[in-house]
């Protein structure tokens, strides 16, 4: 039996080119409320975030992020069990603090909700943490506010977080590992299969950043020792993506890649699904800091892909220690592994596309990630 949960999201923090970023939030509420939990989101939009339909930075009563907050809140079904806290606007909580007090637990993805005297209302209160390695480099040597106080527990992505040999600075918590969820429901492939292996990707996102003698790099770099994957293999590789930098496109192109921009796909989540739907499968490289720290993050987007049935080649970040399904997931550190790996699914298709679903159906179903979580509690 179910109880109460409030859940953060990011739908209006980032509300262009983004539809990966609120599928990341987005899954783990679906999978509360598959559980059979009353669950109310809420998010807090701080006034720097606020951006017109270009992107441009701009006032709040003038910004796009609460439209897009709106269009996905009715979407998937949560009106009237939602509140956007939006810094510069009249704000209207009373309903969500008379939630709160009667919540079980509150879930805080990446930290976004801040606010004291609603974080200190549930019963429980949850730290997920999407962005593994980075974020104890962020804190423990940058000094970066990332919300981790007031909370009884901690998860993250990083599926090694918990082990030795991981490259981060220790943050004085105990990390518990968990994987990404994905509500199948919503997730289901159709026969067939595109020709095209894809992905979709930010070139740079953050800047790089340092702890010791590691290096904590975007994917920018990552992608670059992969370049002539098209050339070894023969096969064909689209990159849907933000990458604006002529230079580098016109290499990677001349290597054989198909590069396309990732706006308007990435702005709506059908677009974004069935982009992936329609691909063969998933090659992809991995932020380099999350390589370099061994801390074993694994893809939401990959996770999407598998529940797809679309084969996932993905760059290894210490995952693969953990997870070793049969068929249709691979890890790779080398461009030869990762042509072989490409090799291996194309000889066996059917069966590693199979794989791809059977292994969402058994370890990433919302759920049994939730179910998982709420056993450790």
């Amino acid at each position: 039996m179910g109880g109460k949960a409030i859940i953060t999201t990011a739908f209006a923090r980032y509300p262009r080119n983004s539809a990966g970023v609120t599928w990341a939030f987005l899954q783990w509420a679906l999978g509360f409320r598959l559980s059979g939990w009353d669950t109310w989101l809420v998010e807090e939009l701080p006034a720097s975030a606020c951006v017109d339909a270009a992107g441009h930075r701009t006032s709040p009563d003038r910004a796009v992020n609460g439209v897009h907050w709106q269009k996905a809140v009715q979407e998937f079904g949560w009106s009237g069990k939602a509140t956007l806290l939006q810094e510069g606007m009249e704000e209207k909580w009373d309903d969500l603090r008379d939630y709160a007090r009667e919540a079980d637990l509150l879930l805080n993805i990446s930290g976004i909700l801040r606010r004291r005297e609603l974080l200190n209302l549930p019963r429980r209160r949850i730290y997920l943490d999407l962005d593994p390695g980075f974020t104890s480099v962020w804190a423990a040597k940058y000094g970066c506010d990332l919300g981790l106080g007031g909370h009884d527990l901690f998860l993250t992505v990083g599926l090694r977080m918990d082990g030795a040999g991981v490259h981060a600075p220790p943050l004085g918590v105990r990390w518990l590992p968990t994987l990404p969820p994905v509500a199948l429901e919503y997730w289901t492939g159709l026969p067939g299969s595109g020709k095209s292996w894809t992905t979709v990707t930010h070139w740079r996102a953050y800047p790089e950043v340092r702890w010791g003698r590691w290096t904590f790099t975007n994917k920018a770099p990552e992608w670059e020792k992969f370049i002539d994957l098209p050339r070894i293999t023969g096969i064909p590789f689209r990159i849907a993506s933000d990458l604006q930098e002529e230079e580098v496109s016109e290499r990677f192109r001349s290597a054989g890649w198909e590069l396309l921009p990732s706006s308007g796909m990435a702005d709506d989540w059908k677009q974004y699904r069935n982009f992936l739907r329609e691909s063969r499968g998933e090659f992809s490289v991995v932020k380099g800091g999350y390589r370099v720290s061994r801390c074993g993050w694994f893809s939401d987007r990959s996770a999407c892909y598998l529940s797809l049935g679309k084969p996932v080649v993905l760059q290894d970040t210490g995952w693969s220690t953990l997870l070793r399904p049969p068929h249709g997931l691979h890890a790779f550190s080398s461009v030869e592994e990762a042509a072989r790996a490409i090799e291996r699914v194309e000889s066996h298709y059917d069966a590693e596309a199979a794989g791809a679903r059977a292994f969402a159906e058994e370890v990433l179903d919302a759920r049994k990630v939730v179910g998982h979580l709420l056993g450790r509690l």
